[in-house]
């Protein structure tokens, strides 16, 4: 399923069958496999292979999706023809000009590695292992995920646009708990080689350790607070629903509305959706088949664009973005592989240069809904927090909770850090978050969590 003859021999079967003038296909094939641990042992591998096919039909400029699993004539047939039973009974898109037909070349970059895609459970167990055998020196047990796959697309349209490429994520995240609290840490990786599993076990257990026989109290306000990128990326995944979609555009409740073109937020904030960067994860073209690209969504503290596929640029006149990750789909684009630029500071800098404030490892029960247009959010902070006074760690806090506006957090970033991570999310296999470390002024800190919850 995996191959690429066979892949583009679906979609030509399933734009037969569909019997239209305009219609798109878009195949995905999975092989992944995930270990999960707890207690620092190993409980639960899963290997998985699956695939599917998404077939998009347009009648009269009205659109009929539907989606299979199987791949035989009679399937497909059934397929396409749920999918015309679907467009004929729905509204014709405003403004649609139909589908993409320039096939211009996609862009050459490197997607996928061998050492990914071949890695055994086996390899993952040992990795495992040695870091659990590391945690013990600390009276450290873990829990977690490491998540491996190769990813097959392949994506085509009746105006002969035909696209096909293979990736591969690599995917650990490690939870540290001692006696007296918690620490975490995340990545997410397209090669082997790129992901120390024992290194972030280092950092799980470094988070917490840290001042376990220092512990205070902090009253409700306003803080200077250092987020780590998976805190930052908790963030950027809600402002992706929120903020950077063609539909949250559409529907007014961005607060990109009527503010394109504007000095919004902090001018060291740039953020593009970026899969051509080669440090990250990067994929050539999206479902619709145009070719990606980086697209800066926010230049210097500018609005720029929201992501866009192509159906919802014609609706708002505006240019697609090249971000349809699946045909048919209520966010009309999706920011997948998101990238904050970084500055020029270090982490310790950040924290040296702090005379009262928090360090924070990452969120948690993030609810990004409360006001949209001013992307207010509110949440807590786990696995890892702690109080900075003059220029040093000095103790550890408990999970807080805090009430933000990230419009108003972004225009007030101090530092950022040189080096980035990328985070993964639970529901994109194709990218993530790049992001740096990032001091920010005045976070609104308004209670905590009760002693006894991981911190």
């Amino acid at each position: 399923m995996n191959d690429e003859r066979f892949a583009l021999d679906v979609i030509a079967r399933a734009l037969d069958a569909a019997h239209a003038n305009e219609a798109d296909a878009a195949y995905v094939a999975v092989d992944q496999n995930i270990s999960r641990f707890a207690n620092s042992q190993l409980h639960q591998n899963m290997s998985e292979e699956s695939a599917s096919l998404t077939l998009r039909v347009i009648v009269n400029n009205a659109m009929g999706v539907a989606t299979t699993t199987s791949f035989d004539a009679d399937e497909i047939a059934r397929t396409a023809e749920l999918a015309r039973e679907a467009a004929r009974h729905s509204q014709p898109v405003p403004g649609f000009r139909g589908l993409y037909r320039d096939n211009e070349p996609l862009p050459e970059i490197d997607s996928f590695d061998d050492a990914t895609a071949s890695i055994a459970p086996a390899q993952k167990a040992t990795a495992l292992r040695a870091m659990f055998d590391r945690g013990r020196e600390h009276h450290i047990e873990f829990a977690g995920a490491h998540a491996t796959g190769a990813v097959s697309v392949a994506a085509g349209n009746t105006h002969g646009v035909r696209r096909f490429a293979r990736t591969t994520f690599n995917d650990a995240t490690v939870i540290a708990i001692g006696a007296h609290g918690s620490g975490y840490a995340t990545q997410r990786a397209l090669r082997a080689s790129q992901l120390d599993l024992a290194a972030l076990g280092d950092e799980a257990t470094l988070k917490a350790t840290l001042c376990t026989d220092r512990s205070e109290d902090l009253a409700p306000g306003a803080y200077d607070v250092i987020l780590e990128p998976p805190a930052l990326a908790e963030v950027f995944d809600w402002m992706n629903m929120i903020a950077f979609t063609g539909q949250s555009f559409e529907d007014g409740s961005s607060f990109f509305v009527g503010n394109l073109g504007k000095q919004l937020l902090g001018t060291n904030v740039t953020i593009a959706d970026d899969s051509l960067d080669a440090g990250f994860l990067p994929f050539p073209f999206d479902m619709e088949g145009l070719p990606k690209r980086r697209v800066a969504l926010i230049e210097n503290g500018v609005l720029r664009t929201p992501v866009l596929d192509k159906t919802w640029a014609d609706r708002l006149g505006m240019q697609p973005t090249a971000n349809a990750w699946s045909l048919g789909s209520s966010e009309h684009g999706a920011a997948f592989h998101l990238s904050m630029s970084g500055g020029d500071a270090t982490r310790e800098e950040m924290i040296r240069s702090t005379k009262h404030g928090i360090w924070v490892t990452r969120f948690n029960y993030v609810n990004g809904l409360l006001e949209p247009k001013t992307a207010l959010m509110t949440g807590t902070t786990r696995d890892g927090t702690f109080l900075i006074r003059d220029g040093e760690v000095v103790a550890r806090l408990p999970n807080l909770r805090w009430t933000q506006s990230m419009v108003e957090a972004l225009a007030n970033v101090e530092s950022l850090s040189r080096e980035r991570r990328t985070v993964g999310t639970w529901y994109n296999m194709f990218g993530g978050t790049r992001a740096p470390v990032a001091k920010i002024r005045g976070w609104t800190i308004t209670g905590k969590q009760e002693r006894g919850s991981s911190s």
